[in-house]
């Protein structure tokens, strides 16, 4: 992958989830040198309550596009409940949760990054225009919850529900986003080696 690209939802083909739960598609992703996964970004549809996969050395971050989903990492630790209108959750992928939707099924948006390796977060953008300095070094990823426009110097991309935008590291110092519902913007930052 390089620059700017759009990366229509209709190109996702679904994986059902071994336990019959839910489907996953694929949003985007990095490998490392060794076929390992650096980063991935996929959205899910969660349709019963279950545990999670297990994904050792790996951190996760999970953000609630639609419904409510509740999180529970157990040993007594009250469940986090996560909502299109809260801040996106952090955890490890390598220890024990499970999720449950709460009225309904829930579609979420995940980031898995390889630690050590990577960090990333997930960022909610309001409804309206705002504009995005891009970090140098930083991969990001925009996913629209509904009509969105984007634009970065001379270029538009139109973005649909689920549709995202990929923009690779050092492509663009900043972009405008205007959209009519809610986006989510990820950035993922390489962590370079220490001696």
């Amino acid at each position: 992958m390089s620059g700017v690209r759009l990366l229509p939802s209709a190109s996702r083909p679904a994986q059902a989830w071994k336990n019959g739960g839910g489907v996953t598609r694929e949003v985007a992703r990095r490998d490392d040198g060794a076929g390992d996964i650096l980063w991935r970004v996929s959205i899910a549809e969660v349709r019963e309550a279950g545990p999670f996969s297990h994904f050792p050395g790996i951190d996760r971050v999970l953000a609630v596009l639609d419904g409510r989903l509740l999180l529970d990492f157990g040993a007594g630790t009250a469940p986090v409940l996560v909502t299109p209108e809260t801040a996106a959750h952090a955890f490890p992928g390598d220890v024990p949760v499970s999720g449950t939707p709460d009225g309904g099924p829930v579609t979420d948006l995940n980031l898995m990054v390889r630690r050590g390796r990577a960090c990333g977060a997930q960022h909610r953008l309001p409804p309206g225009t705002v504009t995005l300095p891009l970090t140098p070094a930083a991969t990001h990823l925009l996913v629209a919850t509904g009509a969105a426009q984007v634009t970065h110097g001379d270029e538009a991309h139109t973005l649909g529900s689920l549709d995202a935008l990929f923009v690779d590291a050092g492509t663009a110092a900043s972009i405008t986003v205007r959209a009519t519902a809610a986006c989510w913007w990820i950035e993922i930052v390489p962590l370079t080696e220490r001696p």
